[in-house]
């Protein structure tokens, strides 16, 4: 995933920033997990090719002891190795579930919470990284729930309303202003009522 491939679905640089760092987050705590497990089945590995070596030691003496031993290093290995498929699996789907979930607007943290774990229920299958099944899945949660979902058009701008400039006011006006006019030409126009004070 590229950053520009983030900008050419609408998300700003900010946006898309900010995916970065949650994808890098979730792809360092996964890489720990596949390293964890990854160690975990070599030394299973290891030790079954241990366990074959004490095996062909032993090809003299209990055959039917050694062969359940050996029934037992297999079964251990083949089950790690099943864990860890299995994990590596999960970690897959996570992605494309959050890639999938990056390029929709929702109006909610909430919203899109929901969004992914529906996503994580329904079980989609993956092709090549990405969803099969996930456009059906969206435009009916879209129709479901509307709200849920932020509007692609831009929002609506307001004008400032136009103004007009205040008549310039003559010492001699203001000489004969009251004392509401006065105290409402400081209030609207600071710098001329103090420049007025002062030219008495």
């Amino acid at each position: 995933m590229k950053k520009d491939e983030l900008t050419t679905i609408g998300l700003t640089d900010e946006q898309a920033a900010q995916v970065f760092a949650l994808h890098g987050k979730d792809i360092t705590k996964l890489q720990g997990t596949v390293t964890a497990l990854t160690d975990e089945r070599d030394t299973l590995k290891s030790q079954l090719g241990e366990a074959n070596t004490q095996i062909e030691g032993f090809k003299k003496l209990d055959v039917d002891g050694i062969q359940r031993a050996a029934d037992d290093w297999k079964a251990k290995y083949e089950k790690a190795t099943a864990d860890f498929e299995s994990v590596a699996a999960a970690c897959n789907y996570d992605d494309a579930v959050k890639t999938a979930a990056a390029g929709i607007n929702f109006t909610s943290v909430l919203a899109k919470n929901a969004f992914v774990g529906l996503l994580k229920d329904k079980a989609l299958k993956l092709d090549g990284g990405k969803l099969i099944g996930f456009d059906d899945i969206l435009k009916q949660a879209q129709t479901d729930d509307p709200s849920a979902f932020a509007s692609d058009k831009p929002a609506p701008k307001f004008t400032t309303p136009i103004t007009t400039p205040a008549p310039e006011v003559t010492k001699e006006a203001f000489a004969k202003m009251s004392y509401l006019d006065k105290l409402k030409l400081k209030n609207e126009q600071p710098d001329a009522y103090k420049a007025l004070r002062e030219a008495k």
